[in-house]
């Protein structure tokens, strides 16, 4: 019987920044996921709807599109319960929103040295 748990999660990754978005991408692929860019929540809810093997997102807290950010997350943990959710923001203040229930936020100027143990966690890998 074929594993469930694929040997690279895949992770959808929304910043409507593309060099940001870009080297969180990288730094995401090369702790062995695999990633796909969103600019913006439309983006992101298209591919989340036609994909079930998604298994995390990372979502930056204001990112255009019909939601922003903290919207998309909470969306994503009531229609997609098993995805980990990992809300970052460059502002640790209360314009970010909450984090849903279940999901983790991460500063950006520390997203580099958190994002890869974190999504290990949320997701029950060994780092």
């Amino acid at each position: 019987m074929p594993s469930i748990q694929q040997q690279s999660p895949l992770i959808v990754l929304v910043d409507e920044e593309p060099t940001i978005r870009q080297a969180v991408a990288d730094h995401l692929r090369g702790a062995s996921f695999e990633v796909v860019e969103a600019a913006d929540s439309d983006e992101a809810v298209a591919f989340l709807e036609k994909s079930s093997a998604v298994q995390g997102l990372v979502v930056d807290a204001h990112v255009p599109g019909k939601m922003d950010g903290v919207e998309l997350a909470e969306r994503a943990r009531i229609h997609w319960p098993d995805v980990a959710v990992v809300l970052m923001s460059g502002h640790s203040d209360a314009t970010s929103g909450p984090v849903p229930e279940g999901g983790e936020f991460i500063a950006k100027p520390y997203l580099t040295t958190h994002l890869v143990s974190t999504l290990n966690r949320l997701l029950g890998r060994d780092s």
